[in-house]
């Protein structure tokens, strides 16, 4: 589908072709042809007093790289070596601008790690175990959920975050890379401040040496609190998702969603597109791999039918990790605003809210009919229906039954007493 070349790509473009530009017509080593007559050595003359010191200039200063000024969230090895050799990585002072490397597979951490990194960790527990955890969400408790507020607060203070930390994750999964980006970006980190080591530690060793120390971190009792508002959009919880589907169903939405638990699957939420999970990294999603290129990802996305720049995207999955390459690649490489994850996933949630559970969920909430699932939907194995919970929440459009949203809200000290918002707005 051929699409509008965008401003982004049109600056890039001209920008490159402005420097193109420029050194054509600055000289250098060539003259352009001009020849001069050889000067004449044969008669000498007295050499000239002068009577004025010899001016002298100061060097020049270097001037420091911006972390923040980088476009895309993806960075290149060759980009974080520059921001180590400027001295930016893991400083002494949170407050000050300065560059935090988290290895979010914390468990490969002793095999060698970008230098300055540490791990993506809590007390209790490391890397893609921070990421998740079972929460209430709707009529009962729902695994792989997005990290409370508290644990990455844990996760924030125990690597030195601060005010004008720029975060970089530097995993070789690329599927738990783009799980903590997600994470981070829910909890309110702009796009500037958090990145993404294209191909990891693998790529780095290219670029530079990895190294085995544990550097030690400077104390930082920075929370989320402190940090912009959280994006409580990057996230669907089930109330939102059934109202979209219901909203697709009932031609009263354009959203597109994006299931990356791949092709050939028996049932599917209705509306959704069966999304290859590789369709985002340049081999393997679970190996050290690079990802795609913009061009690449643009394509892939925008070349299902039905989808248009600028529609709302959703993305899902089997258990809310692959879905999250695709928010990635359109969020963090595309820089695209309009797109979400629903987290609750299929497994953990979506497909068991069905007519086989004791008690069966309400009608309000049931996946398995209106037309809200394509095949068919009977497992019972991950969620317990809560009976007062089935009979208090009759309808979606509340707070109430986006019961982690609410919470989180609570967590950043927000009132949420009057229960007007949180229905997917």
């Amino acid at each position: 589908m051929e699409r509008e070349l965008d401003r982004r790509t049109f600056l890039a473009l001209s920008g490159a072709a402005g420097v193109a530009a420029i050194a054509g017509c600055s000289g250098g080593g060539d003259d352009g042809g001009a020849t001069t007559e050889p000067r004449d050595t044969t008669t000498t003359t007295e050499p000239q007093q002068t009577t004025e010191p010899q001016q002298t200039t100061e060097p020049q200063q270097t001037e420091q790289p911006d972390p923040t000024a980088t476009e895309s969230a993806l960075i290149e090895p060759a980009t974080l070596k520059e921001w180590i050799d400027a001295g930016l990585v893991n400083t002494d002072d949170v407050y000050e601008d300065r560059v935090v490397v988290l290895r979010v597979d914390a468990s490969n951490y002793g095999g060698g790690h970008v230098p300055g990194a540490v791990k993506w960790s809590t007390e209790d527990a490391e890397g893609p175990a921070t990421l998740t955890e079972t929460r209430l969400d709707g009529l009962g408790e729902a695994k792989k959920l997005v990290a409370s507020g508290s644990v990455i607060d844990e996760v924030i203070q125990s690597a030195g975050v601060g005010p004008n930390t720029v975060v970089v994750l530097s995993g070789d999964n690329p599927m738990y890379n783009a799980r903590a980006y997600w994470t981070l970006r829910y909890w309110g980190f702009p796009r500037q401040r958090v990145k993404v080591l294209n191909g990891g530690p693998t790529a780095y060793e290219e670029a530079d040496k990895l190294v085995y120390e544990t550097p030690e971190t400077p104390e930082s009792n920075y929370p989320v609190e402190d940090f912009e508002t959280p994006n409580y959009e990057l996230r669907k919880g089930l109330n939102e998702m059934i109202q979209l589907v219901d909203a697709k169903n009932a031609g009263e939405s354009e959203a597109s969603i994006l299931d990356l638990r791949g092709p050939d699957q028996d049932a599917k939420i209705a509306g959704s597109i069966l999304d290859p999970p590789a369709s985002y990294t340049q081999g393997a999603f679970t190996e050290s791999v690079p990802w795609k290129s913009a061009g690449d990802i643009e394509s892939h996305v925008f070349g299902y039918d039905g989808i248009e720049d600028g529609d709302q995207i959703v993305t899902l999955c089997h258990s809310g990790f692959k879905g999250t390459l695709a928010f990635f690649a359109l969020d963090g490489v595309l820089g695209y605003d309009n797109v979400a994850l629903y987290d609750g996933s299929w497994k953990f949630q979506w497909k068991q809210y069905n007519g086989e559970q004791d008690p069966v969920p309400n009608d309000t909430w049931r996946t398995d009919i209106n037309g809200r699932t394509e095949g068919e939907i009977t497992a019972t194995d991950q969620v317990t229906i809560d009976p007062d919970l089935n009979e208090e929440l009759t309808e979606l459009a509340q707070l109430e039954s986006n019961q982690v949203k609410k919470n989180d809200i609570e967590y950043m000290g927000a009132d949420t007493g009057g229960g007007g918002f949180g229905c997917g707005s």
